[in-house]
């Protein structure tokens, strides 16, 4: 006697599951990848005085590899999403991830900056697509009303990969020097490209998306189920009237879509911005508002604690009161916080409010892939996120430009963290005007069942 089947659409299929083994592991594995990431996109900055006094160079020298890093970051961010859409994710997160292992095992071999500089181009090229592609198979893995809780804890991760920067620099950096660092940046990778192959498995939305028929979804649909469950059979979409490209493109910046797409644009611009141009809160603190590199620590450590905090907690809220509430409200009380941080430097009320800033700042940031994934179709997903993150990475060629205004200008702490602030209450405006939006994302209310 043939066993019952039970139709559905895949998107109902996927939001009735409960959260299980399946979910977590790819939720493990996705954040481990991007604390990987982390590490391997800013092991530059952790390890400069040793690598310029290595290769007999100024550190000023070392500024043309970071801007051929960034030039790769911005074009990978538009060329690589649109190819996950097309081949699929765990291909592309195998390619980018053995290009960085290799990119850092070329360095090692290197002494001379030519070289360093090309091979940090690839490592951007190829880096700067993860967290899209990563957040994209999350997003796509969850049930709805999970899905930027998901989200923001896999973003969460580059934080993790800062941790590993910081030990790195007290265990690694001193008896192994800079290639001590980058041997790092070889093995991670390459301990996770087995995982990957075996263990991450493509986003069923995806393949359906791509081919109904293919033979892999029924062996990920039993995955994905509980034991004893009615076997499942997956509907078919609707057929597309449109080749892949024109798809794409419609999806992104069609009718009723294009102001959607450069508002989610500007808010991750504005985002980037107070974060490029807040790598010289360093200086700032030291020079300006004149602290010893001790309290300078304490607050980069406050920093890293206070992001990885609210990046693992601003998704849970998303789920529970909406994007419009929650990512609003982060930015505005970021914006305020880093007001106040002028306002309040040097007294001890300054580290509060450096705590609360980076929670609501990191939380914020964390959310804008989120946003993003919630915006786009899953047959366009990797491209929606990845190009908002191409966007934002033109803000970045500005940062060097803010730290040598505001340190020549003779501008104090609340002159210039109020400038610091003015990106993130944009980022805010921003979001309050896409989610007033007519067909903006709705959130649907977590479960406890």
């Amino acid at each position: 006697m043939a066993t019952a089947t039970q139709n559905t659409d895949v998107d109902s299929f996927l939001d009735g599951l409960k959260f299980s083994r399946f979910h977590l592991g790819i939720l493990i594995l996705c954040t481990a990848l991007t604390a990987i990431d982390g590490y391997e996109l800013y092991v530059v900055g952790w390890v400069l005085p040793e690598l310029a006094e290595d290769f007999g160079v100024a550190r000023t020298a070392i500024t043309g590899a970071m801007v051929a890093q960034q030039v790769g970051m911005l074009l990978g961010g538009f060329v690589i999403p649109p190819l996950a859409d097309r081949i699929g994710r765990p291909r592309l997160l195998l390619f980018c991830y053995t290009g960085m292992m290799l990119s850092a095992l070329a360095i090692i071999m290197t002494d001379a900056l030519l070289p360093f500089t090309i091979c940090r181009f690839f490592a951007g090229f190829c880096g700067t697509a993860m967290i899209p592609i990563l957040v994209t198979l999350t997003s796509e893995t969850a049930p709805r009303r999970l899905r930027s809780t998901m989200s923001t804890i896999t973003v969460s991760g580059t934080m993790i990969g800062a941790l590993l920067g910081a030990l790195m620099q007290g265990l690694v950096l001193e008896p192994f020097g800079w290639r001590g660092a980058f041997w790092i940046a070889v093995v991670l990778p390459a301990l996770m490209l087995p995982a990957i192959y075996f263990f991450l498995p493509e986003s069923l939305r995806a393949m359906v998306a791509r081919n109904p028929q293919d033979p892999a979804i029924p062996a990920l649909v039993e995955r994905m189920q509980p034991h004893d469950s009615v076997p499942i059979t997956l509907s078919p979409p609707p057929r597309a009237e449109r080749t892949a490209t024109a798809t794409m493109l419609s999806d992104v910046f069609g009718p009723g879509r294009r102001l959607r797409t450069f508002l989610m644009w500007g808010i991750a611009i504005s985002s980037f911005i107070f974060i490029t141009a807040g790598v010289w809160k360093t200086t700032i603190f030291k020079d300006v508002v004149g602290l010893p590199w001790k309290q300078v620590a304490l607050i980069n450590g406050a920093n890293t604690v206070a992001g990885f905090i609210g990046m693992l907690s601003i998704g849970f809220f998303i789920d529970r009161l909406g994007f419009k509430r929650v990512m609003t409200g982060t930015f505005l009380l970021a914006a305020l916080g880093s007001v106040m941080i002028g306002l309040t430097a040097p007294s001890a009320a300054m580290y509060a409010a450096v705590f609360a800033m980076a929670m609501c700042q990191h939380g914020g940031q964390a959310s804008i892939p989120a946003l993003a994934a919630a915006l786009y179709p899953p047959r366009s997903r990797a491209t929606g996120i990845g190009w908002t993150y191409g966007a934002a990475r033109v803000a970045s060629v500005g940062a060097p430009y803010f730290g040598a205004f505001v340190l020549t200008g003779g501008f104090g702490p609340i002159g210039i963290f109020t400038m610091l602030g003015v990106p993130l209450a944009s980022a805010g405006i921003l979001t309050f005007w896409l989610m007033s939006l007519k067909g903006a994302p709705q959130v649907v209310r977590a479960s406890h069942g």
